[in-house]
């Protein structure tokens, strides 16, 4: 039986596929971040759950920001990688999507 706690079993929930967003930093991030952890800290699947949105706001957020400065005269060894990249943060912002709709049909 599912709970509201748990997570969905698409992949590892501990980090993004690209492997560029990870749990651990993201807690150490909130932990630096706030002189006391929020009650909601210590709830996992609420933990889990905003770990997964702040996947898909910083890999969209940063996308566009790569994706705004390539231009048609961008030097293809810039734009190769940058394009890779965009690629990588958009496989992860649609892995958080997949997660957070997988997590909501779940508790329904």
């Amino acid at each position: 039986m599912t709970t509201s706690t748990q997570m969905p079993t698409i992949g590892r929930a501990d980090r993004s596929p690209s492997g560029l967003f990870r749990m651990g930093s993201w807690e150490g991030e909130v932990e630096r971040t706030h002189g006391q952890l929020p009650a909601w800290y210590w709830n996992a699947g609420e933990r889990r759950r905003r770990f997964i949105r702040w996947v898909e706001d910083e890999a969209e957020g940063l996308a566009m920001q790569l994706g705004r400065l390539l231009r048609s005269d961008t030097a293809p060894d810039a734009a190769r990688p940058a394009t890779e990249l965009i690629d990588a943060l958009s496989r992860d912002a649609a892995w958080a999507r997949r997660m957070e709709t997988q997590a909501f049909e779940e508790a329904a």
